[in-house]
């Protein structure tokens, strides 16, 4: 909960400064920007940790193969840090920037998931 509370002040900090310095110095507000959700990030990795370690003992005692976790896991990595890129290139002004890390992240994901696919392709594969 401690790093929840630094994360927002440090997030809400650097936007108002931000909203603050964008009259005067649009590149410095837009750098004051990236710094706090940076900050923001760094500051939330041990709840991650902790949750992706409750995942693991979730995964091994439902008998979950790692490699079904993995992409899970690395889906969700994707989606947080595609929103993230996206929203700072919304923040600059370039949405044509943004739409294509969106595209890039989807297809991302999608990559990620071919491991699943192909065992569903094979279990049904199996059925039949």
């Amino acid at each position: 909960m401690d790093a929840l509370m630094k994360a927002a002040a440090a997030a809400v900090t650097g936007a108002v400064l931000a909203l603050l310095l964008k009259k005067h110095s649009p590149e410095t507000a837009l750098v004051l920007s990236l710094a706090a959700a940076v900050t923001a990030v760094l500051l939330a990795l041990p709840a991650v940790r902790a949750a992706v370690e409750f995942i693991d003992e979730l995964a091994d005692a439902a008998g979950l193969e790692p490699a079904v976790l993995a992409a899970v896991l690395k889906s969700v990595g994707i989606a947080v840090v595609t929103r993230l890129a996206a929203d700072v290139c919304r923040d600059a002004g370039q949405s044509a920037s943004a739409s294509a890390v969106e595209l890039c992240g989807a297809a991302g994901a999608l990559y990620v998931a071919i491991p699943l696919m192909k065992t569903v392709l094979k279990m049904v594969e199996g059925l039949l």
